[in-house]
C-alpha cells in the first residue's frame, strides 16, 4: 500500500459518515497537501457537502503541507504512526498553518 492508497481508504470512510461530513462542511474549500519525498504528490479538498474529494499533483493554494516518506505519511494515515510523535522527531514535516494540520488530523482520525 501507499500513503495514497491509505488516504483514499481514509477519504472513503470519512465521506461514508455523515457526522463527519457535516464537521467537514466548515472546510468548504480548503486543501491539504502530502508530499511523499519518494512518490507523487497528492492532496485533499473539501467540498461544499463537507466530503472529501482525493486528487493527484500539487495543490500551491493549500492550508497546509505534510512531507515526508511515503511510508512514514502511510503509516501516520493508518494509524501505525503518531503524527505528532512523527513530527517532532523530524520524520514528518509541516508547512503552514500547524493549528488547521492539528485540527485536520484530528477530524480524519474520527473516520478511522
Amino acid at each position: 500500500m501507499t500513503s495514497y492508497n491509505a488516504m483514499k481508504a481514509l477519504t472513503d470512510r470519512f465521506n461514508a459518515k455523515a457526522e463527519l461530513k457535516t464537521d467537514g462542511k466548515a472546510w468548504n474549500g480548503m486543501k491539504f497537501a502530502f508530499k511523499p519525498s519518494d512518490a507523487a504528490a497528492f492532496y485533499i479538498e473539501f467540498n461544499d457537502d463537507g466530503s472529501i474529494t482525493l486528487k493527484n499533483g500539487e495543490a500551491s493554494d493549500a492550508k497546509d503541507a505534510f512531507i515526508a516518506a511515503d511510508q512514514v505519511l502511510e503509516d501516520i494515515l493508518n494509524g501505525k504512526l503518531d503524527g505528532v510523535k512523527a513530527f517532532l522527531f523530524g520524520k514528518l514535516k509541516v508547512s503552514g498553518d500547524l493549528g488547521s494540520a492539528q485540527k485536520l488530523v484530528a477530524l480524519l482520525k474520527r473516520a478511522g
